[in-house]
């Protein structure tokens, strides 16, 4: 347990230091920009950020390339930075790597740079492979491969089956994977592409299956580069990288074999050549092969010695998994040395460090999966899952980073020593909280089955008495009702219909350029219609500006706000418009209304609720907008005065 908490401990520190760190070069760089030209200081930061694009901080680079590019309108420069921030992002959060790909689609498109889109929707594959999304990884691979034809591009083609052949291997099928690698291996060599494309596709199969096919088509590649001169393979990988990368994996094959002198042969030419072109970065696998050595042979204490120096490296380049590896494998060796004590101590050490991490992993996957489910009763189940998770979310709040969480720590771990006592009181507040959740459901079945059948029984009754009815006027009147019934179900339909796309992340958007005068004239056209006689509406003066967005999503968003003003307003006025800031776009929609209680007011934007019994509708136009906003890169606030009015805002970063 000490080991953990140094272990720890470490790791907060490194987050400290590197938060501060980035903070003051972003703060450096600002101020040495601020004297230059404005193209000098896109060649400058663009110049920066590939010079240190094999640092770990390089994202300050890219995140100041694609403010000052975007602030230039240089689309050249943003497709640099967003590629880099997307390969930042790939191993770290796909999330965040997927809506910059968003943003470098048509970029790329526009520019030609096939190539390196072909390579981020690779990634894409690679990371829904990764995350279990089976269902979504053929869909993106088909829509690649047509890209690649689209463009006359047969390496994109081959890209996106090398992340089909790694999908294969992810779901068990070994043998369908390496043969389709093999088919794409022999088309590369028919149509003579580069050696680093074939390397790629060697480096997967040799990951997958260290055979001695692989290391003799790999060895003959080296050769042949040798012959024609060639040292450097493209502007990441040289030669010298393809013959460690060749020792690596021919120590591995002779480790799996147990020949003890040719994986000492291989590991000592590695050596020769990581020291020769000072390759310090990779030294960790070559690490892990000399410890497999050592225990090969029996040189255990050779093997410790080994232990301990990796661990160490892994601990600074935080591999936390890896570690618990290498701290299973001392365990392994203590064992074998007739050490049981320290075998014991070993095994519990890195079992304490595999729980948190695995902790922290389910406890993440466990919040993606709530997020993606309807209100049920499997509300109760997730939330005992999420108190049984309750340590690792403690440890995973620790890693904010600061001596402000730091303290924070202390006290949780303190919390953490009573949390079993009070697990049952937990319980039972979560199965409350379910409980609720599911009573809210039940309230909006019901709710749904009353709006429902109001406009239906209204249908259905002045359908069947309007065929008998002489009088034209009284016809007319019928059918008026009939048509606004007709209206307040498809809405209600409509609601149900936005919030189920929402929740289920179907929702599809189209984007464009809006004139927002124009279109805050074509709302209040519409809007005039419905309004009660003793209400006024006002639309205010309206500068000129463009907005990138959905048009319909925008004015649904819009008109919600103003049918909900409409409601809750008997007389007075209805006021709307919008301005714009230095940083924000904000739209707004004040009324003279009844107004909303103070204590109300955190409920307005929650799906099914209505302050009021007698209010129409089901409780989702507020939560549907608010969603609507979000996903368009906004947000929503709300004052209001119960007697005086209301108003609501809707908010866009400029």
């Amino acid at each position: 347990m000490r080991k953990t908490r140094i272990l720890i401990c470490l790791i907060l520190t490194q987050l400290f230091v590197v938060s501060i760190f980035v903070a003051n070069t972003a703060d450096s760089l600002r101020q040495q920009l601020m004297g230059l030209p404005d193209s000098s200081k896109l060649i400058k930061l663009n110049e920066l950020l590939y010079q240190n694009n094999r640092n770990n901080v390089y994202k300050i680079y890219a995140d100041l390339l694609l403010e000052e590019a975007q602030k230039q309108n240089n689309d050249f420069y943003k497709g640099n930075a967003l590629l880099l921030l997307m390969r930042y992002y790939y191993a770290r959060n796909p999330d965040s790597m997927r809506f910059y790909l968003k943003q470098a689609e048509p970029i790329y498109i526009a520019t030609n740079r096939i190539e390196d889109l072909c390579r981020v929707k690779g990634w894409n594959i690679y990371t829904l492979t990764n995350e279990g999304t089976h269902e979504q990884v053929l869909g993106e691979v088909e829509s690649m491969k047509k890209l690649a034809a689209r463009f006359n591009y047969p390496e994109g083609v081959d890209m996106a089956n090398q992340a089909l052949a790694n999908f294969y291997f992810s779901i068990g099928l070994k043998a369908e994977g390496i043969n389709l690698c093999n088919e794409i291996l022999q088309g590369m060599e028919e149509r003579g592409v580069s050696r680093i494309r074939r390397f790629y596709l060697l480096r997967l199969l040799l990951n997958k299956e260290t055979k001695e096919e692989y290391l003799f088509k790999l060895d003959t590649c080296i050769k042949n580069c040798e012959k024609e001169g060639i040292f450097r393979l493209d502007e990441e990988h040289t030669l010298a990288f393809l013959k460690q990368s060749f020792h690596l994996y021919s120590a591995q094959y002779y480790i799996n074999q147990k020949n003890a002198l040719l994986t000492y042969s291989h590991l000592q030419k590695l050596d020769e050549l990581e020291n020769q072109y000072n390759m310090n970065t990779e030294k960790i696998m070559a690490q892990f092969l000399w410890m497999k050595y050592y225990n090969l042979i029996g040189d255990y204490d050779k093997a410790l010695a080994v232990i301990d120096r990796l661990e160490q490296i892994l601990l600074n380049n935080k591999r936390y998994n890896d570690w618990v590896t290498v701290e299973d494998f001392r365990a392994d060796i203590y064992y074998k040395m007739g050490k049981g004590m320290e075998s014991a101590k070993a095994y519990r050490d890195s079992k304490v460090v595999r729980d948190s991490i695995v902790h922290a992993q389910y406890y993440e996957d466990l919040a993606k999966l709530r997020t993606q489910r309807e209100v049920d009763k499997l509300e109760l189940q997730s939330k005992k899952l999420e108190l049984e998770a309750e340590k690792s979310h403690a440890k995973a709040l620790a890693y904010g980073g600061g001596v402000i969480v730091l303290l924070l720590i202390c006290a949780a771990l303190g919390l953490l020593a009573h949390s079993r006592q009070r697990y049952g009181a937990r319980l039972k507040i979560a199965k409350e909280k379910a409980e609720e959740a599911d009573n809210l459901k039940s309230t909006f079945l019901a709710n749904m089955n009353h709006e429902i059948r109001t406009p239906l029984n209204a249908i259905v009754g002045f359908s069947q008495i309007i065929a008998e009815e002489e009088d034209i006027e009284t016809r007319r009147e019928f059918a008026r009702i009939i048509q606004k019934n007709n209206d307040l179900l498809q809405r209600l339909i409509e609601d149900v219909l936005d919030i189920s796309k929402i929740e289920s992340n179907t929702l599809a958007f189209v984007l464009s350029d809006q004139d927002l005068p124009v279109l805050m004239q074509d709302i209040y056209s519409t809007i005039l219609l419905r309004m009660p006689e003793n209400v006024m509406l006002q639309l205010d003066d309206c500068p000129n500006f463009t907005l990138h967005t959905d048009r319909s999503r925008l004015t649904q968003v819009l008109t919600n706000l103003l049918t909900n003003a409409i409601k809750h307003t008997k007389e007075g006025s209805i006021r709307f418009g919008y301005r714009v800031t230095a940083s924000e776009l904000v739209f707004y929609v004040t009324d003279t209304g009844e107004g909303i209680p103070e204590e109300q007011l955190g409920r307005v934007f929650d799906r099914f609720v209505k302050l009021t019994e007698w209010t129409t509708g089901v409780g989702l136009g507020l939560a549907i907008s608010k969603a609507l906003v979000t996903k368009l890169g906004g947000r929503m606030e709300v004052s209001s005065k119960q007697g005086q009015g209301s108003t609501f805002s809707v908010i866009f970063p400029v």
